[in-house]
This record gives C-alpha cells, structure tokens and sequence, in this order.
C-alpha cells in the first residue's frame, strides 16, 4: 500500500452512508467533458464495485430541487446542501488539469457528518486511457468503504478498456452540453461506434424521455440487455415510458417484476400508479403506497400520492388525512391543497373544504375551474429514479423527537397521570402524524378516558398509516362495544381477509 493510499485510508469517512461525485473543477472549454466524464463514470464504477454511489442523474435532480443551475459549477457549500439531500456520507471533489498531452485527476473524500477531507487521491495519463483512469480511482475509493472490492484492481481497471474511447468522448460530450438535440445527435454517434454501450444508450433513453418522444425511449431502453449492469435501471426508466403512453398493463407488469427483485419505494410507488389507473380490484393502489411510504416517510411525493390513490379508491377521510399532511409540510404545494379541499369535501368537511380551497384560489385565479373534483386528472407523481431526493432532513428527527413523548406517555400512564400521558402524546401526533403507533397508544388513552368515539377515529388513523390486523380487530371489539354493530362486523370481516382463522374476528363478523 502507498504512502498516499495510506493517509487516504486514515483520513477516510466512517463506514455507511452513500457517495456522492461533484464534477471536478478544471478548465472550460474543449476539455469540459472531462468533467462530466468523472462526474458519470465514477459513480457507475463504484457501484460495480459493491458501493452506494449517487449517480450523476440523480445528482442533478438533487440540484434542480434545490435551485442550483446544472450548468454552472457549484461550490463547495452547494455540494455540501446536494450531499445532504440525497442523504450521503461523503462527497468526492476534486480538479483536473491538462499538463501538455496527459489529464491530471485528483480526488479527495469530504466527511459531510465530521467535515474532514481526505488527502487527495491523484492520477493522471493521456486522454484515451481516461476511462481506465477513472476506474483506477475508484477502485482506491471503494477501498475506504465498508466492504472492500472483490477480485484485482488490474482487472477491474482493464474492463474500462472494453468501449472504444471514441464512444466515451462522444458520450462525455453529449453531458456536457445543454441542447437535447445535440446531446442526442452526440449519443447516437457514440453507439455508431459502439453499438453495445449501455451507458450511452441509457443516456438516449433520457434524453428521448425528456423530449417527450415516448415510443423513442421505450424502444431504445427496451434494447439494454438483461444481463448488463444498466439492466434494472433501464427497465425502471421503460416503465416511465410506459406509464407516459398509458401502457398501463405492461407497466405494472415491469415494476411488479422489479418489486419482486427488490421492492424499492420508488418501483411501489410506479407500480401503484399503473395499478390505479387500471383500476385493479384485486390491487389496491393505496396498499402498495402504504408500503412505500413507511420505507420512505420522507419522500414529499409518496404522501401525495397516497392521499390521491385513496381518494380515487373512495376513501375520502383517509386521503384527507394524509394530504393533510403534505400540506402541512409543503405550503406552497398548490395540487396537494387543491386534491386535499376534494378529499374534504368527498368526508363531508364542506367548511374545511372551502377554506383550503379559498386559500388555492388566492394564490392563482387559474384554479377556480377545479373546484369540482375530477379524479381522470393525471395528479399522480411518477418516479423519474429509483434513488429519491428528500429536501428536509427533519421529518427524521421528528420521528425521533416523537418516540420520546411516546415513552414519556407510557411512563405518565403507568403512573395514572392519564391527562399527562395524553399530551405526550398529542405532542408525539404532531410531529409524527403518520406514526401508526402514535395514534394507537392515543385511542387506547381516549378509551381508558371513556371517550369511545376519539378512540375510534384514532384507531382509524392509525389504520390509515399501517394497515395492521390487530389493530383492526381492536377497532372492530370497539365498534361492537359502542353498539356499531354493522361498522364492527365490516371491520372484523377484513380481519379475516387477512387472517381466516383468527376465531375473535369470526365471532364478531357472526354477531356473537
């Protein structure tokens, strides 16, 4: 081991937590591409290597919710703000530099949690063993993570030589320009000379979606091999395409598929969508967003949808409840206030329906032709990535901060103190509303309280946030309990969907 690799390792961010890759600084002109080469490549070549690498597709997505210009280089606070939204360990920065015929690369690691920076990894060599370059680098990278690389860096740095360099300039080239037509002029130059590059395929199946050339896109993903190492990102980037045409069928069919393979929020939360708009009575859409909500609850477009798939389905006071909170969260988030006034007026809250609708309206005049709900509008938001940019990092902490009032209320209850215990939990409610526990532990207090009918409506948001049979079962007794006899046995009934044997759902679904 160098001297250099050595002071690399000691310096090296604890183990966990993704990469992220910044395009390195360097000259303009001829030689950007370069930078855009780094900034793609070694991403792709970590996550060969076993790492969890940001690609730069999703870098970029991360800058454009956050306002930061793609084009323009971004300094090191801005990488840092990228970083922490896309929920990374470590940054890798660095410069290149041309010194007559040979590029200059030097990289270093950027602790985002302890704000340390490693020493600089460099290499350097002639432009047409860049791809080899890189590699080289990222072997050394992925050294620091917590699973060192399998099999030989020489090995691993010659399967960089497997694209003709002719094919990876035009590709790099094609990242560094901003004109979707010459990007894509640029991609197809690439696969002219090497008609098995999926990298540069994929990237002509974005550019094509971006033109909203469907057919396009869908074709040329469609075409990456099962076996590549691009093959799962293509498939999920076919399935947008899909979703876009209205290829419902074979959409749900993809995304089950890569569900099936790793059941991502982002894959659940496409495959619901195809779901909804097939109207699959054997597959709730709101199920399987439920799903990818409590694997992701701080993804801002997983509540949205949720909220919009239960109100397509019916359920107005559910959607209702979890729009509510996108609301809350995101204020200037004018389609969910607009859905939300729906799914109040569709619960039969016209006051409260009117009120968020009079507050859209004085944002924009344009709105004022919604007022009446029409769910055949494409309001449901696809995932463009299976790798979801999260803004605000405080829903977590949150959480955190809720579980705490929870044990408090636990120990204020076991003590008697049940006005304490409740707000405990009523401060846990606040910051966590989508704490299926939370609103448990409430009902159970509001029950002990004698009040049957907050303990209900808790029980429900609780059931609203997890579909759990043991608490149905319990809303179920309850409902019984209450003289709601009808409500119970629906309740007890969809316990046994779940749980045909359960034998305390079958007495009550009986009347017993």
């Amino acid at each position: 081991m160098s001297l250099l690799l050595a002071a690399l390792l000691a310096a090296a961010p604890a183990p966990g937590g993704a990469f992220v890759v910044t395009a390195p600084e360097g000259p303009a002109g001829e030689s950007a591409w370069v930078a855009q080469a780094v900034a793609d490549t070694l991403p792709r070549a970590l996550a060969r290597l076993g790492v969890d690498a940001v690609s730069r597709t999703d870098r970029l997505r991360a800058q454009e919710a956050l306002g930061i210009p793609a084009s323009a280089p971004t300094s090191r606070a801005s990488s840092i703000r990228v970083g922490e939204a896309l929920r990374a360990a470590r940054l890798v920065v660095g410069r290149y530099e041309r010194r007559g015929a040979e590029v200059v690369l030097s990289l270093s690691l950027l602790d985002l949690e302890r704000a340390a920076l490693s020493a600089p990894l460099i290499g350097s060599g002639p432009p047409e063993a860049l791809p080899s370059l890189i590699h080289a680098l990222a072997w050394d990278v992925a050294l620091t993570a917590p699973r060192p690389p399998e099999g030989s860096r020489e090995a691993f740095v010659r399967s960089a030589g497997a694209v003709p360099f002719e094919a990876f300039r035009h590709h790099a080239e094609s990242l560094a320009v901003a004109d979707p037509e010459v990007r894509r002029k640029l991609l197809q130059r690439a696969l002219a000379a090497a008609p098995d590059y999926d990298e540069a395929r994929v990237a002509l199946g974005r550019v094509l979606l971006e033109t909203r050339e469907l057919p396009a896109a869908e074709e040329a993903l469609g075409r990456v091999d099962a076996g590549s190492p691009l093959a799962r990102e293509a498939r999920f980037l076919r399935g947008v395409a899909l979703l876009q045409l209205g290829r419902y069928r074979e959409a749900e069919e993809l995304y089950r598929a890569l569900a099936a393979e790793d059941a991502t929020p982002a894959a659940l939360n496409n495959r619901a969508l195809a779901a909804l708009r097939l109207g699959l009575g054997s597959l709730r859409a709101s199920a399987l967003l439920r799903e990818a909500v409590e694997k992701d609850p701080g993804a801002p477009d997983l509540p949205f949808n949720l909220g919009w798939a239960l109100l397509v389905e019916g359920d107005a006071e559910a959607s209702a409840f979890w729009l509510g909170g996108v609301v809350r969260r995101e204020g200037r988030d004018n389609h969910a206030r607009l859905v939300l006034s729906w799914a109040l007026g569709g619960a039969g809250r016209a006051e409260e329906a009117d009120a968020e609708f009079q507050a859209l309206s004085a944002v924009s005049s344009s709105y004022q032709s919604l007022r009446v709900p029409d769910l055949k509008r494409r309001f449901e938001r696809i995932q463009p990535s299976e790798r979801l940019v999260v803004l605000d990092g405080g829903g977590r902490s949150d959480a955190e901060m809720a579980a705490t009032h929870v044990a408090r209320a636990d120990r204020l209850a076991g003590e008697g103190d049940l006005e304490g215990a409740r707000a405990e939990l009523t401060r846990a409610a606040y910051l966590d509303p989508y704490g299926a526990l939370v609103h448990r532990q409430l009902a159970r207090l509001h029950r002990r309280q004698g009040d049957a009918g907050k303990a209900v409506l808790e029980l429900r948001m609780s059931l609203w946030c997890r579909d759990d049979p043991g608490t149905r079962l319990e809303l179920a007794g309850l409902l019984r309990e209450a003289g709601r006899t009808e409500e119970a046995r629906a309740e007890a009934r969809r316990v046994l969907e779940a749980d045909p044997d359960n034998e305390e759902a079958r007495r009550i679904a009986g009347g017993s």
